[in-house]
């Protein structure tokens, strides 16, 4: 059973319910929507379907929105994309014509001070450069010095220049505010410097009548986030290895010990980690990935990434449902060679007090010695649901929690299926509950379950861990799914 998450980005390849649905039942466990592209109507059509789709596959699935942050992107370019040769001038200017070989529109709010003679210029992922000859008040003026091919919006890079926005604005909260409006369950910010980004939009989600029940994701792709890490890791729910705008801020010959020490320092805080951008890029076109790609998926997961994602393979690309296939197939073959060793040996864990990571650390202690196939984490907030499973025991984590809001955010934990909490009294039944959910979602193995409860049981945090005996399977027997039934208040947990 594969425990590394899959996020799958929706785009015009994938915007339809029935074609959702096919990336759920591939292996998806989240969907991505990013809010650069497309107008507020378009964004709450593709939110309305995703919300059916999710409904048709009865899974708790998360929903993640990811607004633009302060990228410069080209306007808009005619007959795209266009070819730009060695030694040709571009003129970047603020024109909302339609751009061509000659020149383009930039969104940029001032060209005061942003740039000098000389100075590099990036365009898309880096791969066509252009240097400034000349910088005025209105445009740029450059030459190219590596062509391409440029499409329409694509991502600008002025590596020299210092530019005074927000990392969450006012465009960014106006398409935020629809995104919330719609349903999701993370909001993800881009370009993130360090954790006073992330506090000016949790105070703005915090404002919001559903704001306090969405996560928080920080796009790791400035260089100056590098050192702001670990206050970044106490200020949001998890993080996104951003590649792309990463490998042009960093040297790309040191960006995969960045990943690696990324995904590390979020592990030890007890956060999750994305890997994403161009996990499987050939598969825009091809049926099966390079064997190149194969081997980054497999090094993110053996990094420790609890999840890895799609862009353009599922936004744009040909194969979207075998992209999904193949994540999913490479993730489950490389998981048992997983070291959890230096991950359970990390004591440094922001996100953890001396009791949660006591407790933590017994119950994962306890199901391996036991061979337990899994533990049962009831919680209310899913605190203790991530902490143990922080810890990569090597049996799942069944999060137990009458919040579909809850539920829904721990699809991005690595190792944790969310189920809603059926209704008990005391331990004992929580006990019963607990037998039978891991015995009916059809967990391998001969062993218990270990369970982890406040006591005496109602409001209490965890501090009581349990084995509970499996029984065997009956001729007939019931399936305790997420959404039968009435729910009970929450027995336990954080």
């Amino acid at each position: 059973m594969r425990s590394t998450k899959i996020l799958a980005t929706i785009g015009p390849a994938t915007n339809h319910v029935d074609r959702m649905v096919d990336l759920l039942r591939a292996g998806a466990d989240a969907f991505r929507l990013n809010l650069s592209h497309g107008t507020h109507e378009d964004h709450r059509q593709t939110l309305r379907r995703m919300h059916d789709a999710i409904r048709r596959v009865h899974r708790e699935v998360a929903i993640v929105a990811d607004v633009q942050g302060p990228k410069i992107r080209l306007g808009e370019i005619a007959a795209a994309p266009i070819q730009l040769v060695p030694g040709q001038h571009w003129t970047l200017d603020q024109d909302p014509v339609p751009g061509d070989t000659e020149r383009v529109g930039i969104e940029l709010p001032t060209f005061e001070r942003v740039a000098r003679r000389g100075d590099p210029v990036l365009v898309g992922d880096g791969s066509v450069t252009l240097s400034v000859i000349e910088a005025g008040p209105r445009s740029i003026v450059t030459r190219v010095v590596s062509g391409g091919a440029v499409g329409s919006h694509a991502g600008l890079f002025l590596p020299r220049a210092r530019l005074r926005v927000e990392t969450f604005g006012d465009r960014d909260q106006h398409d935020a505010s629809v995104a919330l409006a719609e349903g999701i369950d993370y909001l993800s910010i881009s370009f993130v410097r360090d954790a006073r980004d992330l506090a000016q939009a949790r105070t703005w989600l915090d404002a919001r009548p559903t704001g306090r029940s969405v996560g928080l994701i920080a796009k790791i792709e400035r260089a100056e986030a590098l050192g702001a890490i670990d206050g970044i890791l106490r200020a949001c729910d998890g993080i996104m290895v951003a590649r792309g705008d990463l490998g042009i801020e960093v040297p790309l010959e040191r960006l995969a010990l960045e990943q690696k020490r990324l995904v590390r320092r979020a592990n030890a805080a007890g956060r999750f980690a994305i890997v994403a951008t161009q996990m499987l890029l050939s598969m825009i076109r091809s049926p099966r990935p390079t064997r190149a790609e194969s081997t980054d998926v497999a090094n993110a997961v053996l990094d420790g990434a609890d999840v890895v994602m799609l862009s353009e393979e599922s936004a744009i690309g040909q194969h979207p449902v075998e992209s999904v296939r193949w994540l999913a197939r490479i993730a489950e073959t490389t998981e048992p060679s997983f070291d959890p060793g230096p991950v359970r040996d990390a004591r440094s864990r922001p996100s953890m007090t001396e009791g949660d990571l006591a407790v933590a650390t017994a119950a994962v202690q306890l199901a391996e010695g036991v061979r337990a196939r899994a533990i049962v984490t009831p919680t209310h907030s899913g605190r203790t649901a991530r902490l143990v499973a922080a810890l990569r025991p090597s049996c799942p984590v069944v999060a137990l929690s009458s919040d579909p809001s809850v539920r829904r955010r721990l699809a991005l934990i690595r190792g944790v299926r969310a189920h809603a909490e059926p209704e008990h009294a005391d331990l004992l039944g929580l006990s019963r509950v607990a037998a039978r959910l891991v015995a009916g979602i059809g967990v391998p193995g001969r062993g218990p379950a270990v369970l982890t409860a406040g006591y005496p049981v109602e409001g209490r945090p965890t501090n009581l861990i349990t084995i509970v005996e499996i029984p065997p399977p009956t001729p007939g027997g019931g399936h305790h799914g997420r959404r039968s039934g009435p729910r009970a208040p929450n027995p336990a947990g954080g």
